[in-house]
């Protein structure tokens, strides 16, 4: 994609403590943008938290997450009205502006202009956080994942995602489109709005109410008030949404975090994840979907938690970096280099306990663990398949549990030659007491 001309500013007023800030993007749209700076910080700024609002939403309804976090830790928070809402209007069908074809490259192009909004020509490389609830959160983990493919001028240092799970979203879409459908279509006064919102279940928080329906409505002279956008006109959109976004999510190479109102929300793939510490998963309880909304006091100290620790074990990783560039490593004695051969043929040796521990292993597997470049380098010869599960050696790993193991050691073991003649390893393998050893032929 062609980098888009830089960002200008065509319009800024102060709107819910936010400054709106116009931006025209290289995709041919013009978006408002809402901008938390921290107090005595200047519109230039290296960081920011950039937040995308769900399907029939605005960019404002961040604004109490904004305020909190951007006083909480002091961090420059962005949320902008996606095509198609708010701000951002286009002269096409909603079926068509709302498809990821149109949204994505919008984002992408988003990102660019953030980055030269805040660079200000300085030249310093922007990193920005990715935020997004619902569809905010799908578009936010794919633009994460082509903005590192593709080396944009910026780095994206994290993710974020708020009510943003792929299964969940599949199997409530029928109530999804049946709950849309049946909510009233105009108000005759905003009062009314926001009441209803309330009373329906909609939001939780009466605060957040009052603040954040009033953006996602407008009235033509002497009409009722009607959704900004109504995205049942763009059904046909909602499955492509979410599709394959909690894998993209899960294998994206950058810290990430996921906040939800419930693990009941969560689908297989996130669970699976999640039991590997692949993410960092926060549960805000007591919540709707629109869960920035109904607790902001919680999504923000979640957030803010997160960027706090990813800030130390940034500046951690930094002073390591920068000590290790002016300190020169010590010199390696005899007994140095024989203990990294030791450690290294011990992680060898559990490598082949466990792969010969497992219960199934096929010819192929067999194998290829026997001609792999590890293991003949370090002298292990794989045997035959059919004496694979015929040897009845049994061997111990830190329990008494028998099971079966066949170990083929060569005579440069660790260069001890009492290998050959023992059936239990030398002293200085702890752990593996009880393991029986078989020489190479």
């Amino acid at each position: 994609m062609a980098s888009p001309p830089p960002a200008r500013e065509q319009d800024a007023q102060e709107s819910q403590d936010g400054k709106e800030v116009k931006l025209d993007l290289s995709t041919g749209i013009s978006i408002p943008t809402y901008w938390w700076h921290p107090a005595g910080c200047s519109a230039a700024a290296r960081s920011a938290v950039l937040c995308l609002h769900g399907a029939g939403d605005v960019g404002l309804v961040w604004a109490q997450v904004a305020r909190r976090l951007r006083d909480r830790i002091g961090v420059t928070i962005i949320a902008a009205d996606l095509r198609g809402h708010g701000g951002a209007m286009v002269e096409e069908r909603l079926d068509e502006s709302l498809g990821l074809q149109r949204l994505l490259p919008d984002v992408l192009a988003l990102l660019r202009s953030t980055g030269e909004q805040l660079s200000q020509g300085e030249g310093d490389k922007i990193s920005l956080i990715l935020c997004g609830h619902s569809l905010g959160g799908a578009l936010a983990a794919r633009a994460a994942s082509e903005a590192l493919k593709r080396q944009l001028p910026l780095q994206v240092r994290a993710a974020i995602l708020l009510e943003s799970v792929e299964g969940t979203a599949a199997e409530t879409l029928p109530r999804s489109v049946a709950w849309m459908q049946a909510r009233p279509r105009s108000f005759t006064s905003l009062e009314d709005a926001i009441a209803w919102s309330l009373s329906s279940g909609m939001l939780a928080n009466p605060e957040a109410a009052r603040e954040n329906i009033p953006p996602r409505l407008h009235r033509e002279a002497g009409q009722k008030w009607t959704w900004r956008t109504n995205v049942c006109e763009a059904i046909t959109c909602w499955p492509q949404w979410f599709d394959g976004v909690s894998s993209l999510f899960v294998s994206l190479p950058i810290p990430k975090l996921l906040i939800v109102g419930s693990v009941d929300r969560m689908d297989a793939a996130l669970e699976a994840a999640h039991m590997q510490g692949r993410f960092r998963l926060e549960v805000v309880p007591h919540s709707g979907h629109y869960i920035h909304e109904d607790c902001p006091d919680d999504v923000t100290e979640a957030i803010a938690k997160f960027l706090l620790q990813l800030q130390q074990q940034e500046k951690a990783f930094a002073k390591l970096m920068a000590q290790r560039a002016t300190s020169r490593p010590p010199a390696l004695g005899p007994a140095d280099v024989k203990r990294h051969r030791v450690d290294q043929n011990r992680c060898r040796i559990r490598e082949h306990i466990a792969f010969t521990n497992a219960p199934r292993l096929t010819k192929r597997q067999c194998e290829q663990f026997g001609s792999s470049e590890l293991n003949r380098s370090a002298g292990f010869r794989a045997q035959p398949f059919h004496s694979w599960r015929h040897h009845p050696l049994s061997a111990s790993v830190g329990d008494t549990t028998p099971r079966s193991l066949v170990l083929v050691a060569c005579k440069s073991f660790t260069g001890h030659e009492t290998m050959h003649k023992s059936l239990h390893p030398p002293s200085c393998l702890p752990g593996l007491t009880g393991c029986r050893f078989r020489p190479a032929p």
